[in-house]
């Protein structure tokens, strides 16, 4: 299964670093570091460095073309003198779609040949209640679903 569904660790922050505590250092300190790291250890799959860029242009190329990949919601914004502060969003998430976690509680079609997925929230009675459905599944998408 591993192999088919691969989990990667993706790196955007570096809050510790050899057992000392980074949390009041400017985020382009800590992102420096955490660069530092991943060249010296040479990480590779499935260690991934999350990009980063100070260029506008860039950043809109990004919002427009990673947000289609399944798990990509938008960008972050942090300001680089900012220190991270737990508890507290001092950046901003710029979203091209907003995405929530549902069930799957249904399908159209076949168990063989999904069509679409029906989705569903527990309510506050813990009763499964239809939320949405998704669009048509793509071949790929509706073969994973049958398996």
């Amino acid at each position: 299964m591993t192999a088919r569904w691969p989990a990667y660790f993706v790196a955007f922050d570096l809050l510790q670093h050899d057992g000392r505590e980074l949390l009041a250092r400017p985020y382009a300190d800590r992102r420096a570091l955490l660069e530092d790291l991943f060249t010296s250890l040479a990480l590779t799959a499935p260690w991934a460095l999350c990009p980063m860029t100070r260029d506008l242009a860039k950043a809109r190329e990004w919002l427009e073309s990673w947000t289609d990949v399944s798990g990509v919601e938008g960008i972050l914004v942090k300001p680089l003198n900012g220190r991270y502060l737990p508890g507290y969003r001092g950046w901003t998430k710029i979203r091209r779609r907003d995405t929530t976690e549902a069930i799957v509680g249904a399908i159209t079609g076949t168990l063989t040949r999904p069509q679409l997925l029906v989705l569903g929230r527990h309510d506050q009675h813990g009763r499964l209640r239809p939320v949405g459905r998704t669009v048509p599944l793509r071949p790929d998408a509706a073969r994973q679903v049958a398996e």
